[in-house]
């Protein structure tokens, strides 16, 4: 039967690299989720760094549009599976999180009312109640492997900008729902790695 890892760690913790090799430990055929999206020349050399590590084998899924839906995982877990892939690694929930509400430029404002707050919270619990949801059914009906991999951002300072204090709850809360369907959950840092589950 499949298992779903979760590896979260804050940045440059080894967590992409051991979801990696942890992928490669388990099958040769992998589909990569790859939710980074390139918007300087910064991000661009962090994604082709991770592009140099995967095997050529590996299947690649990327998402053209800067804003994501659920909309846009039913093609990519439909390929994966007609492609008889036994391994699906996402990485990131972080970026994954902000493609999500990035239509709502919370970025760009000063101050954010809860009703706001509230409505931006809600899509995003329905979205990954929704996107985890196919992940559980192909772990259990097509017997994949899933690793997810996350950052966590809610051990440092409280932010002191709007989007940073939103982005920091939001994603405390996707860490939480991801976790508690998780089989196994491991806490990076340093390279070195803790299992919490």
């Amino acid at each position: 039967m499949g298992r779903i890892y979760f590896l979260l760690g804050g940045a440059r913790s080894g967590k992409s690299e051991y979801s990696e090799n942890l992928a490669s430990s388990l099958s040769e055929k992998v589909a990569y989720i790859a939710t980074a999206e390139i918007i300087d020349e910064e991000m661009k050399k962090r994604i082709e760094i991770h592009k140099s590590r995967r095997p050529s084998g590996w299947q690649t899924f990327e998402f053209k549009e800067s804003n994501i839906s659920i909309d846009d995982f039913n093609p990519v877990m439909e390929s994966i599976i007609n492609g008889k892939n036994q391994v699906i690694l996402i990485d990131c929930a972080t970026n994954l999180l902000f493609r999500i509400i990035y239509k709502y430029r919370v970025e760009d404002l000063e101050i954010i009312d809860n009703v706001f707050e509230r409505k931006i919270e809600g899509e995003v619990q329905e979205f990954f109640e929704l996107f985890l949801s196919q992940l559980i059914k192909a772990r259990d009906e097509q017997n994949l492997n899933i690793i997810i991999v996350s950052n966590e951002v809610g051990l440092g300072l409280v932010p002191p900008y709007p989007f940073g204090r939103v982005f920091r709850d939001l994603l405390g809360l996707v860490n939480k729902k991801i976790a508690s369907v998780s089989d196994e959950v491991y806490f990076f840092v340093a390279g070195l790695k803790m299992q919490m589950k």
